[in-house]
């Protein structure tokens, strides 16, 4: 096994955060409000396995691909994470929808 400098560990480090980020920060820059839990949990598996093809076409050296792993965990936290604005308009939609604010 080679050992790696300082460099590479810090281009291996932002090379796979930012292939591992990117897609689901553009679903949510395009759809600009939190995807349901089924469906975020959904697009974080398949995320996390197009991931794992990638980086193996690569050569990644890792066996058991963790950080593409805690990838999909963050993914997963983009996908449903809202904003205080998206959350008091969901809160209010399910107010009106069990009939309190009539």
């Amino acid at each position: 096994m080679e050992d790696l400098s300082f460099l590479d560990l810090v281009l291996s480090f932002i090379l796979t955060w930012t292939v591992v980020l990117t897609p689901p920060a553009i679903v949510r820059a395009i759809r600009r409000k939190p995807l349901g839990k089924n469906t975020a949990i959904g697009f974080s598996v398949v995320l996390y396995f197009v991931n794992v093809v990638i980086f193996s076409a690569l050569g990644s050296q890792s066996k058991s691909h963790g950080a593409l792993l805690v990838g999909a965990f963050f993914s997963y936290y983009v996908f449903r994470w809202q904003t205080k604005t998206s959350a008091a308009k969901s809160v209010a939609t399910q107010r009106q929808t069990l009939g309190y604010d009539e």
